[in-house]
């Protein structure tokens, strides 16, 4: 394990027993997890870059001392993300479930961001323990868009439905509209390769996606 304060010089706070808290915390992970945090964090930049430089982080904690990813050191927790132009993107505050769309949107963007480089994330529309803090681990590498998974699943319906009015149950469950839906999504970023079958595909609908929800654009 290495013990940060920062990911790639940005600092992450912690909120859950003082919101507003800007003192420094130590957090823990391995050496390899941080390395793809500091992806995450570089692409997150990039991808964003119209709000300005990332001001600070929240999290609700990398390793705890429990079984699974966090108790191995492979898993984030994200609560909160605040841009030096002053926006915000508040996991912590279920802005999934937000009435203003583009909050939304800049939550799949968000979201979005982490999927490029995490295998695993679970947001707000994935279950009721997941409304606070979108989750992102190690776990079932490499980065592919898997029919199969629930997590990923939901996300492709919930963005289908914020970007593109698809009206889709999220549900979980990979069937012919969620299909249709998908590929109409894909065709529309100009997505080419199969995001099921290549990383690189994948991760190129994920940027895509991201800028448009950075954006406040539909596709």
């Amino acid at each position: 394990m290495i013990t940060f304060q920062r990911i790639d010089g940005t600092p992450v706070y912690y909120w859950r027993s003082n919101r507003g808290n800007t003192t420094l915390r130590n957090w823990q992970a391995t050496q390899g997890f941080y390395d793809s945090l500091v992806l995450w964090v570089r692409d997150l930049r990039s991808l964003s870059s119209a709000y300005g430089s990332i001001t600070y982080l929240v999290s609700a904690g990398f390793y705890v001392n429990k079984p699974g990813q966090h108790g191995a050191g492979t898993a984030m927790d994200l609560d909160y993300v605040r841009w030096s132009g002053g926006q915000v993107s508040s996991p912590l505050d279920g802005h999934h479930a937000s009435g203003t769309a583009s909050l939304r949107k800049r939550y799949l963007a968000v979201e979005a961001v982490c999927r490029r480089r995490f295998r695993y994330v679970l947001d707000g529309w994935y279950d009721g323990a997941h409304a606070d803090h979108i989750h992102s681990d190690f776990g079932g590498l490499p980065v592919l868009c898997v029919k199969s998974s629930e997590s990923d699943t939901k996300f492709v319906q919930a963005m289908c439905n914020n970007f593109r009015g698809s009206g889709l149950t999220v549900d979980g469950a990979w069937g012919p509209l969620t299909q249709s839906a998908f590929t109409g999504a894909k065709s529309a970023l100009g997505v080419t390769g199969d995001p099921h079958a290549s990383t690189a595909a994948w991760q190129s609908m994920l940027s895509k996606i991201a800028t448009k929800g950075f954006a406040n654009q539909n596709f």
